[in-house]
């Protein structure tokens, strides 16, 4: 990486911190006239960069939330609260429900407040783990305990617009939110006896255009073989952590990418997504769509950027890889940073809808706050860490919660990732980090439910796999490889990153979108967890036996093709060494 040091040292604290003002400068809802203006002014600077701009406003289906109110029957004060996107609206004189408190909110415990009919009172950010127990308990409004801050939420399981069989997934509901004092007050209420609550909500949910901004690097229509860059322009209120700044940290990396131009052996795409926080990565899972071949074929790297540069974000050691990525991203923090990379795997957010289409992925986040004893905002809804701030998704995001020198570490670290992968001719990914993923994940699993299915022959393939995957990477391409020699290795390396991630990342497999729920590695098997508790039950039992047979045999598949792909690519380079 030494051939970047005098780039990186450019990467410039004004232009980000200016950039990001200028994006800043206006509410960003998606669709909105404000985030249209915004895209106007990233197509102007990469088109004066030399990008080629395409621009597309695909037909999604957007909710944006408007005023909401919330107040105990018999009390003349109004407990502060918002409503989220894709809640349902009220009347317009809104509803009166009973209250009951469900607590964390898990099955048992709307079970035993009794939630149908009534307004349940639940802990937690408001997320999509909480329309469905809400809605099976027969719950008819959910207020959402939101703690120290009411941030802003989307609380639809469906990942991008629906189809017509996601369409039921959609909540049927009113939700709301209030902060930890709102909800004491409605539990002092509770604790006095029975309570009344009276609340409505408006919610704006229609299907309309939102932008999309593809800009390529010159050059690109020759390589074709690319690296994706990507992130979300829309916003809620000015969201200039949320993300301007990553906005800016991208077009920070075209510039500098720029001036590169003839060491890039792999393109760079910038794609500038709205309909992330108001449509559920809409506009990214169509682009997945509609450019399902193109991306499959040549797309080597998905990099995300979301909210870098926070005030206080001093904790670089949670940013999101996968297995096959890990070492890579190490690599680069510990050159740029001195910092080091845990492996966090990367989650079901962030506009990661490129799984099912086999794409490696880089980051969201790449900083956050130091871990607390209770994280708020995405750490609380990741589990982890200390989260990207107390103003995550509220109106209180703006410039001033910026740090400029984070900001710059930030994007250096970014431009750095980008360079490696558009630079290098051997792309360094770890094939044996997946196979070890796999492997543990599956020993876990038969300790688990050992006398319900059998994976002692999956182990044993993947514990092959990441032993030839681990004498793959060992391979040495020459300064003078010659153009097919990396072709095959690198060939090698995208091809078993397309069989491997579509099992180890989803159940739906490659051309459809599971929900936005977080989810286990190899999740099509993780129900084996639940195989010992429904041993009794036949009709619960049986069905998801022979579900689970089929997935096993999915498994199975994918670990043998990706085997025999790296074996026959390894034995052509090390008869060429013995030659």
């Amino acid at each position: 990486m030494n051939r970047i040091d005098d780039l990186i040292h450019k990467v410039d604290a004004d232009r980000l911190m200016n950039t990001t003002a200028t994006i800043a400068q206006w509410e960003r809802l998606s669709g909105s006239d404000g985030e249209r203006q915004a895209f106007d002014y990233i197509e102007s600077v990469l088109k004066d960069l030399g990008f080629t701009c395409q621009r597309h406003d695909p037909v999604c289906l957007v909710s944006l939330p408007g005023a909401a109110t919330l107040e105990i029957v018999g009390d003349p004060d109004p407990i502060r609260c918002i409503t989220h996107s894709f809640g349902v609206s009220t009347p317009a004189d809104g509803i009166e429900l009973d209250l009951t408190d469900v607590g964390p909110g898990s099955n048992s415990d709307f079970a035993r407040a009794v939630a149908s009919g009534k307004a349940v009172l639940m802990d937690g950010l408001a997320t999509p783990n909480s329309v469905a127990p809400a809605e099976s308990f027969g719950a008819a409004a959910v207020i959402h305990n939101s703690g120290d801050q009411i941030h802003e939420m989307t609380i639809s399981p469906v990942w991008g617009s629906p189809t017509p069989s996601s369409m039921q997934l959609l909540p049927t509901i009113p939700h709301l939110s209030v902060d930890k004092d709102g909800a004491a007050r409605l539990r002092e209420h509770l604790e006095a006896g029975p309570c009344k609550v009276r609340l409505s909500a408006t919610v704006e949910t229609s299907w309309k255009p939102l932008p999309v901004l593809l800009a390529d690097s010159p050059g690109f229509d020759e390589v074709l073989r690319h690296v994706l860059l990507s992130g979300h322009v829309d916003s809620w209120y000015y969201g200039a952590m949320d993300n301007g700044s990553a906005n800016a940290s991208m077009l920070e990396v075209a510039r500098l990418m720029k001036e590169c131009q003839d060491e890039m052996h792999h393109g760079l795409r910038l794609a500038f997504w709205s309909g992330h926080s108001h449509a559920r990565y809409a506009t990214s899972t169509w682009y997945a769509d509609e450019y399902w071949s193109f991306i499959h074929h040549y797309c080597i790297a998905h990099v995300n950027i979301d909210s870098p540069g926070g005030m206080g974000a001093t904790d670089l050691s949670g940013a999101s890889t996968m297995a096959e990525t890990h070492r890579f991203a190490e690599d680069v923090f510990r050159y740029v940073a001195d910092a080091d990379l845990n492996y966090d795997r990367i989650g079901r957010l962030g506009d990661q809808s490129f799984w099912g289409v086999g794409i490696p992925s880089f980051y969201c986040s790449i900083s956050q706050q130091p871990p607390e004893p209770t994280p708020t905002g995405v750490g609380a809804l990741l589990g982890r860490g200390g989260g990207l701030g107390w103003w995550w998704h509220t109106a209180d995001d703006t410039m001033d919660k910026l740090d400029p020198e984070f900001l710059v570490r930030d994007a250096k670290i970014l431009f750095a990732t980008v360079h490696a992968l558009c630079t290098e001719p051997k792309i360094d990914f770890d094939q044996a980090g997946v196979a070890r993923e796999i492997r543990a994940t599956l020993e876990d699993l038969q300790r688990v439910a050992g006398q319900d299915l059998d994976l002692t022959r999956l182990i044993e393939l993947s514990r092959n796999l990441e032993e030839l995957g681990t004498i793959f990477r060992s391979i040495e391409l020459s300064e003078e490889a010659a153009d097919e020699e990396i072709a095959l290795y690198n060939g090698c390396v995208t091809g078993v990153s397309r069989i491997l991630i579509p099992v180890n990342y989803t159940v739906s497999g490659e051309f459809e979108q599971d929900p936005a729920i977080p989810g286990e590695p190899l999740p099509g098997l993780q129900p084996m967890r639940q195989l010992p508790e429904r041993r009794s039950i036949p009709n619960a039992y049986y069905p998801w036996l022979t579900k689970l047979r089929r997935e096993s045999n999915r498994l199975e598949q994918a670990l043998i093709e990706s085997t025999n792909l790296l074996a026959q690519a390894t034995s052509i380079f090390l008869m060429e060494d013995d030659a």
